[in-house]
């Protein structure tokens, strides 16, 4: 009889030791994880969704991110990072080493140019967003934030337009625009925290800090959540385009921009 169960107790912490080590393999990992559209039809593409997907250790929510120029990022299923510093700081938001480490973080992909940017509003374009916040909402079961920066303002704008007319913003759960363009606009209601982020140098004629503030301060007289403006003011100009590098990509302020989104998400996010 003891000797039956000291055997079992081997086997049961086997079992418990393969567990644990599974677990602690699949945190941090990344991986590109693809799935097909929610919907389709002659407007929306049968391209899968691409989306490269970094797995914190403890997180609280999941940050989907809209990249800005042509919103196609080209990850490839054995792509395993995204070296750009601007990426490099979105994934320190799953690093408890680094951050408070409380997100998830996953990069959407486009299978096509979003140019001209009147695209970021097109049917298909939004239900390859939507199609990406269900589909991590059900993997995660983990609240879902949406993050655009430059062009992505204009994702961004349109999908909360997109899901308004829905009657279904609240699935998401709070919205980062990041030095959007200057065409982005919001309409009421926002029932949804919404943090703006520009930095004060940004030298790109088409995400001037200006604009962003005024519709940081227009969102502010209809929301019935909490709003934010942050001014980013640490980084470096570089000797390229303005609109793809330097201030207005964060380079060099990656620290401040993932302590700004720290400290407002923290308000809003289950303690530990």
């Amino acid at each position: 009889m003891n000797g039956n169960w000291m055997v079992l107790n081997r086997l049961v912490k086997s079992c418990f030791f393969s567990i644990l080590t599974l677990l602690l393999s699949l945190e941090g990992r990344t991986e590109v994880i693809s799935f097909p559209p929610l919907e389709s039809g002659f407007f929306i593409s049968s391209e899968p969704i691409n989306t490269l997907y970094w797995r914190g250790q403890n997180p609280k929510a999941l940050l989907l991110f809209i990249p800005g120029g042509n919103g196609a990022l080209g990850l490839k299923p054995d792509t395993t990072d995204k070296p750009y510093s601007f990426y490099q700081t979105l994934k320190s938001l799953s690093n408890p080493q680094l951050t408070t480490g409380q997100f998830d973080v996953v990069l959407l992909d486009s299978p096509f140019p979003l140019i001209p940017v009147t695209l970021r509003g097109a049917k298909d374009h939004l239900v390859r967003i939507e199609s990406a916040v269900r589909h991590y909402s059900k993997l995660t079961r983990l609240p879902i934030w949406v993050m655009g920066h430059s062009n992505g303002g204009i994702s961004i704008s349109e999908f909360i337009k997109y899901l308004q007319s829905k009657n279904e913003l609240n699935l998401i759960s709070g919205v980062i625009a990041s030095g959007i363009r200057n065409e982005s606009f919001f309409n009421p209601p926002i029932a949804i925290p919404v943090l703006f982020l520009h930095h004060q140098n940004d030298g790109c004629r088409s995400t001037r800090p200006n604009d962003s503030y005024e519709k940081y301060k227009q969102v502010k007289t209809f929301t019935t959540s909490e709003v934010e403006y942050v001014q980013i003011t640490s980084g470096e100009a570089e000797n390229k385009d303005p609109c793809n590098s330097g201030f207005h990509m964060y380079f060099n302020a990656g620290l401040e921009v993932s302590k700004a989104i720290d400290g407002f998400t923290s308000r809003f996010l289950s303690p530990p």
